[in-house]
C-alpha cells in the first residue's frame, strides 16, 4: 500500500484539480503523507498546509523544477522536498521559467490555430486561474471545442512529440546545476524525478557531483527495467529514495498508484532531516 505520494500536481500548475480536491482524493486512497510538487511553483504552500491539516495528512513543502542539461541537450526534472519557509532562491529561478513558458505557449497557440484548432489564450486561461497557461490548459481548451480530442493519445500527439534545442531554449528551463544549488540554499533535498522519461541515467554521476541527493524509485512511467536501474543507482551513489504518482488528472493518472510505503517514507524522512 502507498503511504506517501511525494510527486503530485494541482491546478496551481498543470494539474486540473484544486488543492482541496487533490487532498480529498489522496485521503480517500489512504495516503498519509503528501508533497504537492507543482511545476516551478512554490507560493501556495500555506494553503496546501492548511487543507492537509483539515484532512489529517502530513505534508512536505515541495516543487518540481523544470531543469536542463545543456551539455547533453536533455530536460531534467528535479523535485525539491522539505523546502524552508522562504524558498527565495527556487522562486527566483522558477519565475523566470514561468515567464518564458507563458510566452512560448502564446506562440504555440498560433501553431495550433494553423492546424485548424482555433483556440485563444483567453480560452485556455479559464482553466488556469492561479498561474500561467500550461500545455494541459491548452489541451482542455481544445477538448472543449473539439471533443474528439479527449484522448491521452491526442494529447501526446500534440504536445509530447520530438522537441528541438530552439524550443527548449524558448521554454527558459533552469540550468540543472543551478536548480540543485537553489534547492540546497532553500533547505531542501534535491531528487531526480522520473529519470526514464528524459533518459537521465547516464548523467546521474555528474548530478551527484552537483549535489543531487535522491532519485525517484516509483513513478507511473517506469517499466520493470527502470525499477531495477533506479535501485542500482540509488545504491551506487547512496541516494535517498522517493517517488509518487505524478498526479495531474484523475482521468489520466490515479493519485496514490505510485509512491512509498510507510517504512520507505519514514526512512526517507529520517535521512532527509539529518
Amino acid at each position: 500500500m502507498v503511504w506517501a505520494d511525494l510527486h503530485v500536481h494541482t491546478a496551481y500548475s498543470d494539474g486540473i484539480h484544486s488543492i482541496e480536491e487533490t487532498i480529498r482524493l489522496a485521503k480517500e486512497k489512504g495516503i498519509q503523507a503528501i508533497a504537492i510538487t507543482d511545476h516551478d511553483t512554490v507560493f501556495h504552500f500555506e494553503k496546501v498546509k492548511s487543507i492537509c491539516q483539515q484532512y489529517g495528512l502530513e505534508t512536505i513543502r515541495g516543487v518540481e523544477m523544470s531543469c536542463y542539461d545543456k551539455e547533453v541537450h536533455k530536460k531534467v526534472h528535479i523535485v525539491g522536498l522539505w523546502l524552508n519557509d522562504q524558498p527565495s532562491h527556487v522562486e527566483r529561478l522558477c519565475q523566470h521559467t514561468l515567464s518564458c513558458r507563458d510566452h512560448y505557449h502564446r506562440e504555440l497557440i498560433q501553431k495550433l490555430n494553423q492546424k485548424g484548432l482555433n483556440i485563444s489564450y483567453e480560452e485556455a486561461k479559464q482553466y488556469a486561474p492561479y498561474n500561467i497557461v500550461f500545455k494541459m490548459h491548452l489541451f482542455l481548451a481544445i477538448v472543449h471545442k473539439y471533443p474528439e480530442y479527449n484522448d491521452i493519445h491526442k494529447y501526446r500527439e500534440l504536445f509530447m512529440g520530438e522537441t528541438s534545442q530552439e524550443t527548449d531554449a524558448k521554454m527558459g528551463y533552469i540550468d540543472v546545476k543551478k536548480g540543485i544549488e537553489a534547492i540546497h540554499l532553500d533547505g531542501g533535498v534535491a531528487i531526480l524525478a522520473h529519470p526514464c522519461e528524459y533518459q537521465n541515467y547516464s548523467e546521474i554521476e555528474k548530478y551527484v557531483g552537483y549535489g543531487l541527493q535522491g532519485i525517484e524509485i516509483s513513478h507511473p512511467s517506469m517499466k520493470e527495467e527502470d525499477y531495477r536501474l533506479t535501485q542500482i543507482y540509488a545504491q551506487k551513489y547512496h541516494l535517498l529514495q522517493s517517488g509518487g504518482s505524478d498526479f495531474h488528472n484523475v482521468q489520466l493518472t490515479p493519485i496514490g498508484n505510485c509512491g512509498l510505503s510507510e517504512q520507505q517514507f519514514m526512512k526517507l524522512k529520517r535521512q532527509a532531516n539529518k
